[in-house]
């Protein structure tokens, strides 16, 4: 039975993958690694001593830990709001809900995702067509003509999720999950798209990239790099604090939420009806199929809402405002975006390079802040802190860190950073939005942290699909892509690369594949031979492409982004040291383009336009690995060559200045002093 299973199972997946369905082709797939555990899970109780084994009991302390969470009062000092200043309200944001808008909200709904209470899932709303979007549209202009939102849009079911790290049998390292109506999410949505436009207007800081278009961790990540690099370059400290904030979603004061809108131009009718979503607000909590009794959510932004990142940004902007108004705090930069990268002179025109200063770096309530001294970022914390106590937010000391990165050569010394008197913890690395960061700058814990992370990912599918005989070849070489892959090249782009980290990760590569076409050692099958076989790049030609496309990307971008900014910058003071310099990122770069036949002195112009640059980068990266394929097998027939010949006693080796003939390439050499003349005498 077991047998006929999996191979039906097998047949289901390779079905899937043939006709290209992803959704079914990946939840096919996850049911390979086996039923996911159920049941109720004994818990810690509130004293972190009594175990509770009894199922309502255990549903009652979910129910108890979360209505603590959600309900912590904050509150936001109304004399900091005063002073912040005044936008011009955008009255367009009054208007009722478009068909247009509707429409819009509903293709952006993702599928596969659990319902509220009313149980009708994304797929209804996306298959009713224009009747649907119609009486809908009408549905919403009705609640917005009233200024009133029903029951089913504002109550949650929130499930739990083990973080896994920490005891299971603790509350706080379990995550909430908010189950909400989707229809309610169609609205807000809708209020998400129009605030979206409203606030890209200049009104959030460019540092911030959480949960806004045309962003991502990536650009954080290179940005962190990139300082890393140039401070390291021009010989200066530096020192960053990751800080973390306790429940920061969750302990947003709401009606100083709806007066900090208002500052940034939002109308009142607006604010009314994203209240609507908050106010009177019930959660229950779900487990093993049983609801708790419901309890109010009187704070915080609404969890699971396509809104809360946003509306949290809005009141951590205006936060980080109050804390730096006035203040120049951070690294000073100086770049010029109109020259020509790898032009060395490009930065001498004094008047055409602009200053800026990078004082923190923000992905939604992830924070780094930096600073070129100890004293500065003591300086900084002490600012952030106190503001956070005017906004309501609290610091986590046991999770804040700070990593010091001196000045080449320096004498490496902890730094001493407290918040409130309480000292933070000084680390040499940190995992920053996945990526790890080192006061070394190199990526050689970032690559075996990579390696790592993509053979657990591999071994993981070892039983269930890379050793399961009816999924076919080109099915795993698929879920290897999407699963393996994508793991093992994570932020790749942002990376300086040394040949010694690309042989170590096409080393995991080659391995995986050999793995998966059950090639062994013993069966001398080159690596050409194996990335022609599966028909994939090697890690050498996949660093490259990355890079370069970012690349494209960053050029394209405006001038006032971060990462155009320190890409085509440096540091306002400091200079490079003279002889020998370590890599720096726009080094590889400039490799990688004559590596790909791309001309280094007009790529940015290329690059302008997005479909040109792809193109070009493909057909470079095929310029590449076939180069690189013929080098090694011609390196491979000389071997044979030099291997056959010595067998034989045939000569290989010719002096050129006397004809004379050697078998070994160490007698040529040998030979080859004696043409010299005497040794110089000094």
């Amino acid at each position: 039975m077991q047998d006929s299973w999996l191979s039906a199972k097998a047949d289901e997946i390779q079905e899937f993958a043939d006709r290209n369905d992803a959704k079914r082709f990946y939840d096919a797939l996850r049911s390979l690694y086996g039923p996911q555990p159920s049941g109720c899970y004994p818990l810690l109780d509130l004293d972190g001593v009594t175990l509770i084994t009894e199922k309502t009991r255990i549903l009652q302390r979910w129910a108890e830990h979360f209505q603590f969470v959600l309900n912590q009062s904050s509150s936001i000092n109304n004399e900091a709001i005063d002073r912040m200043p005044q936008v011009d309200i955008n009255h367009s944001l009054d208007a009722p809900p478009t068909n247009t808008e509707t429409q819009q909200a509903i293709s952006q709904l993702s599928s596969g995702k659990a319902p509220g209470s009313d149980g009708i899932p994304a797929e209804v709303y996306k298959d009713g067509g224009t009747v649907l979007v119609d009486k809908l549209t009408l549905l919403f202009q009705s609640f917005w003509n009233q200024g009133s939102l029903p029951q089913e849009f504002k109550d949650a079911s929130i499930v739990h999720l083990y973080k896994r790290k920490g005891n299971r049998q603790v509350c706080d390292n379990h995550r909430g999950i908010s189950l909400l109506s989707i229809a309610g999410k169609i609205l807000a949505r809708v209020l998400l798209n129009r605030l979206t436009d409203h606030l890209e207007q200049g009104l959030l800081p460019e540092t911030q990239c959480g949960f806004r278009k045309e962003r991502g961790t990536v650009d954080m990540i290179f940005a962190a790099r990139q300082l890393q690099e140039k401070c390291q370059e021009q010989n200066r400290e530096l020192y960053t604090t990751f800080v973390d904030l306790t429940k920061a979603f969750d302990t947003v004061s709401r009606e100083g939420l709806w007066r900090i809108m208002s500052k940034f131009g939002c109308p009142d009718r607006f604010i009314l009806m994203v209240r609507q979503f908050h106010d009177g607000m019930t959660a229950c909590v779900l487990d093993d199929g049983d609801a708790s009794k419901a309890f109010p959510v009187t704070n915080g932004v609404k969890q699971g809402c396509v809104l809360a990142p946003t509306l949290f940004s809005i009141m951590f902007s205006a936060m980080l405002s109050e804390a730096f108004q006035s203040t120049s705090l951070g690294v000073s930069l100086r770049y010029r975006t109109d020259g020509k990268l790898f032009n060395l002179r490009r930065l001498q025109a004094v008047t055409k390079v602009k200053d800026t200063v990078l004082r923190d770096f923000l992905f939604a309530d992830d924070c780094a802040l930096n600073a070129a001294s100890e004293q500065e970022m003591q300086a900084s914390v002490d600012k952030f802190s106190a503001a956070c106590d005017n906004f309501g937010l609290l610091i986590n000391t046991k999770k804040t860190e700070v990593m010091h990165q001196p000045a080449p050569k320096a004498q490496h010394q902890e730094p001493t950073i407290t918040v409130k008197g309480q000292k933070l913890q000084t680390v040499d690395q940190f995992t920053y939005l996945g990526s790890t960061l080192s006061h070394a700058v190199t990526i050689d814990i970032e690559v075996n942290c990579r390696i790592a992370k993509a053979s657990f990912a591999f071994g993981r599918l070892s039983t269930n699909v890379w050793d399961r005989r009816g999924i076919s070849l080109d099915t795993k070489l698929k879920v290897y892509r999407a699963v393996v892959l994508t793991t093992l090249m994570y932020a790749s782009e942002t990376w300086t690369i040394y040949r010694r980290h690309a042989r170590q990760l096409n080393r995991f590569h080659m391995t995986c594949l050999r793995r998966l076409l059950r090639i062994r050692w013993q069966d001398k099958v080159p690596d050409t031979e194996v990335l022609s076989r599966v028909g994939l790049l090697s890690v050498y030609t996949l660093l490259m492409k990355a890079q370069t496309r970012w690349a494209g990307h960053v050029a394209r971008m405006p001038d006032h982004r971060i990462p155009k900014q320190l890409l085509y910058g440096e540091l306002s003071q400091g200079k490079r040291s003279h002889g020998g310099q370590r890599k720096r990122y726009k080094d590889t770069l400039k490799a990688s383009l004559k590596s790909m036949d791309i001309d280094i002195t007009s790529w940015e112009i290329l690059a302008q336009d997005r479909s040109t640059w792809r193109m070009l980068t493909l057909q470079g990266c095929q310029i590449f690995e076939d180069r690189r394929a013929t080098i090694a097998q011609e390196k491979r027939a000389l071997r044979k060559v030099r291997t056959a010949n010595v067998a034989t006693g045939v000569p290989t080796h010719v002096c050129s200045t006397c004809g004379r003939t050697f078998r070994a390439r160490i007698g040529l050499i040998s030979h080859l002093r004696t043409h010299r003349g005497p040794p110089t005498t000094y």
